[in-house]
């Protein structure tokens, strides 16, 4: 025979709900000991039989109130606000409440819910507190960035441990005020390993990392033991600004605390050293660990691929033994940052054959992908995958999807998903704004930057180089200056040398020469490669010999190795008929072994990207391209076209400069758009370099010619060609 004492919590527990009252009734004779049920709740609550372990409570009416702060801790760890509502309920109705232990539970039940009001209401009850009271609604108000209440009790203790201070160090840490926290930290009577492992988090969530170093090194001095936390937010420190010594000091450290084969520090260890490229030591602390889980090995993967060692980061990511989608998109992420886009979006598919699921990081990384490589065919499958698996209100993908569209050339797309937006944040108002303003369309821009003050969205540094780029790309002088005057006198932002190039861009592109030199003289710092660069394009479309000539010598001594410069300055020169000086920029470009960077011009078509150079032969329509340039000439220059022919960089004949002009890779890339799409189809081509002005002039003639309108994004922005006319108003 069974005993039915003995087995009474295995029966009850196995027994559906609706039978336990059964149960209960042929037990009526048994006498229950309180501690095994008890037992069964601890047990019930370990396993997550949460609901199983509640009933217990309501069925039995317990009065232990140890089974009682049991449950509250289980919901309060898995934020069961529900069951713990149900069990306060019960409290109230049996009135075993009173006691600070269980009020205790119920606050912190509250705060970790979330539910800080009700947490404040049953702290107000209390006919006496203690100081896990005091610390848990504290803790509570914390947890909800409330620091106003949590200071306000803060003040109000009577004795204070250093829990209470540690927690309000930790709310200053999390909700961004590290200064009050090191005051606080400063006036602590009593410190422990977690108080100073707080204090060096704040510095670390804020990358101030050498503050942190100073207070880690500050807890050695003091000899203060750290743990496994503590060297997990001072490498996380390090990590955030590339502090790579630092680091190296921290890993002395932690081989003479013993915490080395610890796997939170070694990941730690192996994300500091990937971050700050230290890539050898990253992969002996990598080979050292015991255990090598899936992120530890995307940490190391991540590192290879910032340094750019791409082959290597792949050869990882082979050998992982199990993969989730955070090496995926780790992996995809790289190829794409640098410029192996192709090889991103075919990993992808790989991604997607094999099963396994993407995230919203998969999509907006995919998305970046085909901006780049302005695969709009590939861009809209994406799009149609995104809508399928439910990613379409993620605002992350969202933004994405607005600069693919706009990188595309599709401006109504992307502003179709930018009014279907229910949330939008900074990062989506300027993916509209320089989207807008790639394509010259200052007017829009503006309009976009008082709807985001509107808003109530704070613009950023991203946000002004955006408005000024706008301004600059059509002539908005007057605007650009009280937009740059904006940023430190409204909004706080103080100009850096980007805003100042775009203010240089805007001046030069204006022909305002003397302005621009007083301007640059008026700098708070020397002006560096992107601010010489803005002022020699500008002499380049003016031509502008002299401060050409000075702006590309700057240059040179910024950046010896950038081909851009010399090809500018040749141009300067070769537009005004300056021969010896051309050949001279061409023998110093020889004898440093620089080559002028290849122009090309690509074209998708029927999702296959076909790509040009100039007088490119290698298609298999060759004949058909050629014939169709050759019939747009001669139509072009029937209706008085004429090539720009100082452009052309080789002292040759006139005839033969007209033919160099002629097969452009833009033109050619036109040119095969023509016969591969019916008439009256949208033609979009890329360039990798800035378009030609002679292009530029034929692609006006040939978009009235064939009735089409024509796209063309180039290094620079876009121009959309239409009716012989261009959106740039020639102003580029």
């Amino acid at each position: 025979m069974i005993d039915l004492q003995l087995s009474r919590a295995v029966i009850y527990v196995a027994l559906p709900l609706r039978s336990r009252s059964i149960a209960a009734a042929a037990d009526a004779a048994v006498v229950i000991h309180t501690n095994t049920e008890k037992e069964d709740i601890n047990t019930l609550c370990k396993e997550g039989r949460l609901k199983e372990a509640v009933d217990i409570i309501l069925y039995d009416h317990l009065s232990d109130s140890a089974a009682y702060g049991t449950l509250l801790q289980a919901c309060a760890k898995t934020k069961a606000l529900a069951q713990g509502k149900q069990i306060h309920s019960h409290i109230l109705k049996t009135g075993i409440n009173g006691t600070t232990f269980i009020e205790n539970h119920l606050i912190n039940f509250y705060a970790k819910c979330r539910t800080v009001g009700d947490a404040r209401k049953a702290f107000d009850k209390m006919p006496s507190r203690n100081i896990f009271s005091w610390n848990n609604i504290i803790a509570g108000y914390v947890g909800c960035g409330d620091m106003e209440n949590a200071e306000q009790l803060f003040s109000e203790m009577a004795e204070r441990n250093t829990v209470s201070w540690t927690t309000m160090i930790s709310g200053y840490a999390k909700w961004g005020s590290p200064e009050d926290a090191r005051h606080l930290f400063d006036r602590m009577p009593v410190r422990n390993f977690i108080s100073w492992t707080a204090m060096i988090s704040a510095y670390a969530q804020q990358r101030q990392c050498k503050r942190a170093f100073e207070i880690y090194c500050e807890m050695q001095r003091a000899g203060m033991k750290s743990d496994q936390f503590t060297f997990g937010s001072i490498l996380s420190a390090c990590a955030s600004i590339e502090a790579l010594e630092e680091g190296k000091q921290v890993h002395t450290g932690i081989i003479k605390s013993g915490f080395e084969s610890d796997v939170f520090v070694g990941s730690a260890l192996v994300d500091m050293y990937a971050k700050c490229r230290g890539m050898d030591h990253a992969h002996k602390v990598f080979d050292k660990l015991s255990t090598q889980d899936v992120y530890i090995w995307t940490a190391l993967i991540a590192g290879y691929t910032r340094c750019g060692r791409m082959e290597f980061a792949r050869q990882l990511f082979d050998k992982i033994p199990e993969k989730n989608v955070v090496p995926w998109n780790t992996m995809i992420s790289g190829y794409i940052q640098y410029g192996f886009a192709e090889e991103g979006l075919r990993l992808f598919s790989q991604m997607q054959q094999g099963g396994m699921k993407q995230d919203s990081y998969t999509y907006s990384s995919v998305l970046s992908a085909c901006a780049n490589l302005a695969a709009l065919g590939y861009g809209k499958h994406i799009h149609s995958h995104i809508i399928k698996n439910g990613f379409e209100s993620y605002m992350s993908v969202n933004n994405a999807l607005v600069t693919m569209y706009f990188k595309c050339g599709t401006i109504d797309n992307a502003h179709q998903i930018f009014n279907k937006m229910s949330d939008r944040n900074a990062i989506t108002f300027n993916a509209m704004i320089i989207g807008y303003a790639q394509h010259g369309c200052g007017k829009e821009v503006l309009l976009l930057f008082e709807q985001m003050l509107e808003a109530g969205i704070n613009p950023d540094h991203i946000t002004f180089i955006g408005v000024l780029s706008a301004c600059s790309h059509a002539g908005l002088v007057d605007e650009g200056f009280l937009y740059f005057d904006a940023m430190s006198q409204d909004h706080g932002i103080t100009p850096t040398m980007d805003h100042y190039a775009c203010m240089i861009d805007l001046l030069g592109r204006a022909g305002q020469f003397i302005k621009a030199e007083d301007f640059m003289n008026c700098m708070p710092f020397e002006p560096d490669a992107k601010v010489w660069g803005a002022l020699l394009g500008a002499c380049s479309i003016h031509g502008n010999i002299t401060l050409g000539k000075r702006a590309a010598e700057y240059l040179i001594q910024f950046e010896p190795q950038n081909d851009a410069t010399y090809i500018l300055l040749s141009n300067i020169y070769a537009s005004a008929g300056m021969w010896d000086d051309v050949a001279m920029v061409r023998k110093t470009m020889e004898d440093t072994g620089l080559k002028k960077k290849v122009a090309y011009s690509w074209i998708e078509i029927k999702n296959r990207v076909h790509t040009f150079m100039v007088k490119d032969k290698s298609h298999l329509q060759t004949a058909e391209i050629y014939a169709t340039l050759e019939g747009l000439d001669k139509h072009m220059k029937e209706k008085g076209y004429f090539p720009d022919t100082k452009l052309v960089l080789h002292d040759v004949s006139v005839e033969d400069k007209e033919q160099i002009l002629c097969h452009h890779s833009e033109k050619l890339a036109i040119a095969f758009g023509l016969i591969s799409t019916p008439a009256g189809t949208l033609i979009r081509i890329m360039k990798n370099l800035r378009m030609c002005s002679n292009c530029h002039i034929a692609t006006k003639f040939i978009c009235k010619i064939v009735g089409r309108e024509i796209i063309v994004r180039d290094a620079n922005r876009f121009h959309h060609f239409k009716d012989g006319l261009c959106s740039c108003d020639d102003y580029w």
